[in-house]
Parts: C-alpha cells; structure tokens; sequence
C-alpha cells in the first residue's frame, strides 16, 4: 500500500514511522518541515504524564511511556525525564483515582509535602494535592527527531518542507497536489494540525476545530527548578488552570490553560508574544510560584493547538483518507502510540477499545456539544 502522511507533527510522524515499519511504501509531507517553530508540535518539551482522568488514558500513556523508552535507545539520548508531576486541586482525586485503577501509584500530599515536592510553590493549607512519580516531561524536540530518524531508518521519504494544497478521491485511491509535485495513493493521512479544516472540507469532512495559540513563559527563581516536578494546577471558580514543567536550559515553563483563537493566523510563520499574557503569568506565578518569581521572565513564546468541543482527539476515515486532527493541546506524549493507532485506521482496521472516544463520527449532524471554555480554564489539556 502507498501512502501519503500530510502533516509530520506529533500525530503523523509516528504514524508514517508505524505504516513504513509495517512494510508500506510511506512519503511524509510538511508545510514548515519536522520540528518546525511554527507548528502544534513545537518547543523543548512537554510534560509526560500516566495521570489522566480515564483508566483507558492511563492505559495508552503506559505504552507510550514503553515505546519512548525503546526509541530512547536508538536515539542514544534520554527523551523521557521522570521528574515527577504534582497535581493540585480537588479534580486531582479523579486522576489519583484512575492511576490506582491501572496499578500506578500517587503520593497524597499535605501542605508540608507539597512544599517538600515545590519549595517555590506557596501553601495552600487544606487543599488536595498529589505527586505521581511515575510522571515528568518528554523532551518533544528530541523525540520527534528521534521518531523522524526511525521513520527514515524504516523507509519514509522524508523531504523539504511541502505544502500540501488539495486533495481529491479517485477511483483507486486518493490524489494529492502540492506547492512542489502531483502523488498518487492508495490512503492519505491528514494530520495536518491547526491547517487541517482547510484540506478536509472539500472532501465533506467537516469537524468543529478550533485553532488557538496558547502561550508559555519561562521562570528561574533562584532554586534548583531544573529538578522541580512538572505541574498541573486545576482550575477554580476564581483562576485559570494552569500547567508547568521544567525546560533545562530555558526555565520553568509555565502556560495558562487558555488558547487565543484570534491569534491564529493561517499564512503565519510564527507567533508574536501577548504581553498581556505574559503579565497574567507573572501575577499567578507570584501568587502560587512564588519562589520563582525572584527574576524573569526569561522568555515567553506562542503555539497552536486545535480544540474539539470536548477536548478529545478526533480520529477517524473517510473514504481513502485518515483523519487525525484536534489534538487539544495534550496530544505529544502519546505520540509514539498515536502512530500504531492511526496506522490501523489506514490498514482498514478500527479503533482501539481505549481510543474508540476519539472516533470523529461523534460530531454527526445530530451531535450537541457544549463549546469547552477556555478562557476560564475549565479544561487542562497539556
């Protein structure tokens, strides 16, 4: 089988790598190249966590975790940092919750034990907290070099950055035309990211995308931050959600849980800084991080991400073509088993009992979906 992957970010790449290591003939595409600036995929890291609230999500991070592992040794670097990953607030039951349900301990905290775990974090007596030392970051730059190294290694024709501008059903399978050339194959993979509503709709696929930028600021203080755990603060009635992880070299990265979708540019080739948002940063980073408030910010940069209307990823096919797009911000840790996942999909196989919440037919015609609210928080997807 001959297959065209458009779009090699976190989603596409491992699933270009997964279908070339299966035996198919495999050409990946990408408007800005592999590991580009501009792209959902961008960046040093991310946090890697078997926290979820789903055991079936817990259950997918358990491979992925597996399968960083094993390409760490083709890559001859580390790509998973176990640093561990606080949780704070009440909706961090759930997640301690479905953890024990899979086998996989946390550690219940009080407010001495949280700033054990976080000396830079502020107390907050009374409030449930939880460390899961399983959990830390992915070096995500690292790894999606190592997963284009693979791929390569497997036979993926991996160029330039190419555009891919339409593409169309034919009676033996799909065309594909592209700022550079015309293919030919028998199954498309669209995973295309925030680009991705533009390629779809002429085929009929239309899916409730909504593209933003989310933003991060990186902090130092004067501590040890580089070995703090990664972090995820669940929103309340009066803050944001906000998560953070360290990033060597950079800082202690720290995003509010909040996309900008007017910031979202189609033609852009990069993302200009909201000072206003770096501002917003500080003030919580002041308030809850207050240890790490001490200088900074030592930067701050932008990054698409794609929402689905309930914060899942939205996989599916259509004809010829594989669809994997929304991948709400919390898509890179699980990318390695993404891969083997979507691959089915383009074998003509369906999904994963853990993944069938992903399938896109969900958002059917019939289909009533309250919009997520992001602007308050309400969901924290990284």
């Amino acid at each position: 089988m001959r297959v065209v992957v458009a779009g090699l970010g976190a989603m596409g790449l491992p699933t270009a790598w997964a279908l070339a290591a299966r035996g198919h003939e495999v050409i990946g595409i990408d408007r800005h190249g592999i590991a580009s600036r501009v792209g959902s995929s961008a960046g040093e890291t991310r946090i890697f966590r078997l926290a979820h609230e789903r055991p079936d999500d817990v259950r997918l991070a358990r491979l992925a975790l597996d399968a960083w592992r094993a390409l760490e040794q083709g890559a001859g670097e580390p790509l998973i940092d176990t640093v561990g990953l606080l949780l704070r607030g009440e909706r961090a039951r759930l997640w301690v919750e479905a953890l024990a349900a899979e086998g996989v301990a946390a550690e219940e905290l009080d407010a001495a034990g949280v700033e054990r775990a976080f000396p830079e974090a502020a107390r907050r007596p009374g409030e449930y907290a939880a460390l899961v030392p399983t959990d830390g970051v992915v070096f995500a730059r690292r790894g999606l070099l190592a997963i284009a190294k693979a791929a390569a290694e497997a036979g993926v024709e991996l160029g330039e950055p190419e555009r891919l501008t339409a593409l169309e059903e034919t009676p033996t399978g799909v065309r594909l035309e592209t700022d550079r050339r015309r293919l030919e194959a028998d199954v498309a993979v669209v995973s295309a990211g925030p680009w991705a509503e533009d390629l779809l709709a002429p085929l009929g696929v239309r899916l409730p995308l909504a593209p933003a930028i989310g933003q991060v600021t990186y902090w130092r203080g004067g501590g040890a931050w580089e070995r703090r755990p990664s972090l995820i603060d669940f929103a309340q009635p009066d803050r944001l959600g906000v998560y953070g992880l360290p990033t060597p070299g950079r800082g202690y990265k720290v995003g509010l849980d909040y996309g900008d979708e007017a910031a979202f540019v189609r033609e852009a080739t990069g993302w200009a800084v909201r000072p206003d948002e770096v501002a917003l940063n500080g003030d919580w980073v002041a308030e809850h991080l207050p240890g790490l408030r001490a200088d900074g910010p030592h930067g701050a940069e932008g990054c698409p991400w794609t929402m689905t209307p309930d914060n899942e990823f939205a996989f599916g096919r259509h004809g010829p073509v594989v669809v994997a797009a929304g991948c709400c911000g919390h898509g890179f840790k699980h990318a390695p088993v993404l891969g083997e996942i979507l691959a089915d999909l383009a074998e003509g196989k369906g999904l994963w009992p853990e993944a069938r919440i992903f399938d896109m037919d969900r958002f059917g015609p019939d289909a009533d979906f309250a919009r997520v609210d992001t602007p308050l928080g309400a969901r924290i997807s990284i």
